[in-house]
């Protein structure tokens, strides 16, 4: 098959003489062909170009932000640091706090109350006893966190992790030592509270104003002349003279008693009564609250007495201490 030629006619515009090239078939569909391949090419170098400039800005504006990012973390670890600063001081305050006011072990008091050796009720008139207590605080253990959205082929991704995770784990041990602090703080604001009700139901005060004419302890009986236990406090005063409530509590009887007499005695709770015996008067009734310092009976001479006074008793747990234990006035 013969070769197809084109003919291409060149026409001078000042001349009349016309020029003829023949071009074989072939070369012009080469120099299609080799056109449209030169075009394509074009346009992916274009296309690459834009995709390799768009990658290059996109990588800037994150390095940009890892580096904000870095500020802000360091930022916030700064920050952590001195919150876990104050939130060491905070418990070693809760501990010592626990420490200074004695709330730990009330059962040990009483324990200590009834083991004390009984003196003579001649010579035991002033004396008094101190206790103390402990606390101790439990330790935490803070959880730990992970992170994985960072590119592991970036070192600044990389050192972004890193410090992302100990942000994390300041975090979590932050919240676990405010949580523990939060607990220690409800645990001692419920002892304080129990503190005050335990403090307010303590015999501190001395009932009635007059002399102390006989301690708690072994003495020689006044009916008889044998030696006996005197399970109590005599105060002496003119009849009449008013008996107060050294502490909290509630009116569990109020009534003559046999050998005491018209006799009032208190519940403090936790263990604790107190006796008035020999009274005059009764001025409060079964069942009824009182608080420290309100009046509750009138010194007397009832019952088995030898003169107007006041016997007072402190029982724990139903035996008798003595009461100067728990008198913190002169």
């Amino acid at each position: 098959m013969a070769d197809k030629y084109f003919t291409i006619l060149i026409v001078p515009e000042k001349t009349s003489k016309v020029r003829k090239i023949l071009v074989p078939g072939w070369i012009l569909k080469g120099a299609a062909i080799g056109l449209s391949f030169v075009a394509l090419v074009g346009i992916i170098m274009v296309l690459d170009y834009w995709y390799v400039m768009n990658q290059i800005g996109e990588n800037k504006q994150l390095k940009m932000e890892n580096r904000r990012l870095r500020q802000q973390v360091q930022v916030f670890q700064n920050k952590l640091t001195t919150i876990e600063s104050t939130m060491e001081r905070v418990k070693t305050f809760v501990t010592r706090l626990k420490v200074i006011t004695n709330i730990e072990d009330r059962s040990g008091l009483l324990e200590n109350l009834n083991r004390t050796k009984l003196p003579e009720a001649a010579t035991n008139i002033g004396t008094q006893e101190n206790t103390t207590a402990d606390s101790t605080a439990g330790p935490t253990t803070p959880p730990t966190a992970s992170w994985n959205s960072a590119d592991p082929r970036d070192p600044e991704d990389v050192q972004l992790r890193k410090e992302y995770e100990q942000l994390d784990t300041m975090f979590s041990e932050l919240n676990q030592d405010s949580l523990f602090v939060e607990q220690m703080l409800q645990d001692q604001y419920e002892l304080l509270a129990d503190q005050k009700s335990f403090l307010a139901a303590r015999p501190t005060v001395k009932p009635a104003i007059g002399y102390f004419t006989s301690g708690f302890g072994v003495r020689r009986s006044p009916f008889g002349g044998r030696a006996k236990m005197h399970e109590g406090l005599d105060i002496a005063n003119r009849p009449g003279t008013l008996i107060r409530a050294p502490a909290n509590g509630t009116v569990i009887f109020s009534d003559t008693k046999a050998g005491y007499g018209q006799t009032v005695i208190l519940d403090h709770g936790y263990g604790v009564e107190t006796w008035y015996a020999h009274t005059r008067k009764l001025l409060v009734s079964k069942g009824q609250k009182v608080r420290r310092g309100e009046n509750i009976a009138q010194l007397g001479n009832s019952g088995r007495s030898t003169g107007p006074h006041l016997h007072y008793e402190v029982r724990v747990n139903g035996t008798p201490v003595d009461p100067l234990t728990y008198i913190l006035e002169n």
